[in-house]
């Protein structure tokens, strides 16, 4: 049983970090979609797609008049290419609505701080995500409610909008791109068996190749909803599947029964919470990772756990580079 503890202690950490680093990136997400979107151009403009805004015509509708269910895509950086694209093309924002601010803020109200963004971005945006979605919002799932907010020359002549929607950003505040709308998609906050995610410092960071420092590597999927069909199961019944359930998949993924003990490994998994379970996520990984020496922390890991692995006995570098929130990433989450 102490064993079985100590496991438990294990599986949690990681999961929790990735959650505190996706929520910490959150204000700076919405911000900077904002400082893209609708920076003024040279004319007075009121900046990219929309009335007067870089790259709109009469014969192409501004992104800020997308209704909700439209998709929105971008490759450059800077997003200087904004534009609708079909839901089920690779997109990166899915518009759910917009949030009208006005009853909020007086006609001569300064513009908000960044704080002020980031909250009403959490309260409004995310009520308006979930009834886009019909009340089956994962509030821990892989997409994350996002939002367009007015510039401060659009604010100063009244703009009360606040353009809501979804996205798929990873720890480093880039954006991963997605297909299909996400009321169509599993919401469960999983990888692909096999996928590797990246370290920084003691980090888990964005997917990255197995032959890369990594901090997690993927080793099954399981559908909790097959195993407690009858409603949502305790987390203390789910580690108690789960222990015996990743074991056996990530032995098979690893093609030995001793591989995760044999290369200094712990095998942990993900549980789900209440909220998640009742907005229709069933599935979590299981996962294999190493703790650094004195236990604070991931420690690197280099090559797949079916080959040859290499575990660090320090903590990875930490890239102290800027949070890219909006950023497309270059690769698949």
């Amino acid at each position: 049983m102490a064993e079985r503890s100590d496991t438990q202690k294990h599986r949690r950490k990681p999961n929790t970090r990735l959650v505190m680093i996706a929520a910490a990136i959150g204000g700076a997400l919405v911000l900077l979609i904002s400082a893209l979107l609708n920076t003024p151009s040279g004319g007075g403009g009121s900046g990219i797609g929309g009335p007067g805004r870089e790259g709109a015509s009469p014969a192409t509708p501004p992104v800020f008049e997308a209704k909700a269910g439209t998709c929105l895509h971008w490759t450059e950086p800077d997003a200087a290419d904004i534009r609708q694209v079909k839901c089920g093309e690779r997109h990166l924002f899915e518009v759910a609505g917009k949030a009208d601010l006005a009853a909020d803020f007086a006609a001569t109200a300064p513009y908000p701080s960044a704080e002020q963004w980031q909250q009403l971005k959490q309260e409004r945006c995310t009520t308006v995500a979930t009834q886009y979605l019909g009340g089956r919002l994962d509030p821990n799932g892989r997409f994350t409610v996002g939002a367009f907010t007015p510039s401060e020359q659009g604010w100063s002549s009244g703009d009360r909008k606040l353009h809501c929607g979804l996205q798929q950003p990873g720890p480093s505040g880039k954006l991963f791109a997605s297909k299909g709308t996400v009321a169509k998609q599993d919401q469960s906050n999983i990888y692909e068996v096999g996928r590797c995610l990246g370290i920084n410092g003691t980090d888990v960071w964005d997917p990255v190749d197995c032959a890369q420092p990594h901090s997690v590597e993927i080793t099954g999927t399981v559908d909790l909803g097959a195993q407690f069909p009858a409603g949502y199961p305790s987390e203390s019944d789910q580690d108690g599947f789960l222990a015996t359930r990743c074991g056996e998949l990530t032995a098979e993924y690893a093609g030995s029964p001793t591989a995760v003990a044999d290369k200094k490994l712990v095998a942990y998994w993900d549980t789900l919470p209440e909220e998640s379970w009742d907005a229709g996520s069933r599935q979590v990984n299981c996962k294999a990772s190493a703790q650094l020496p004195d236990g604070s922390g991931l420690a690197p890991i280099t090559g797949s756990i079916k080959d040859d692995v290499q575990v660090g006995q320090e903590p990875a570098p930490q890239d102290t580079a800027p949070i890219q929130p909006g950023v497309p990433a270059a690769g698949e989450r």
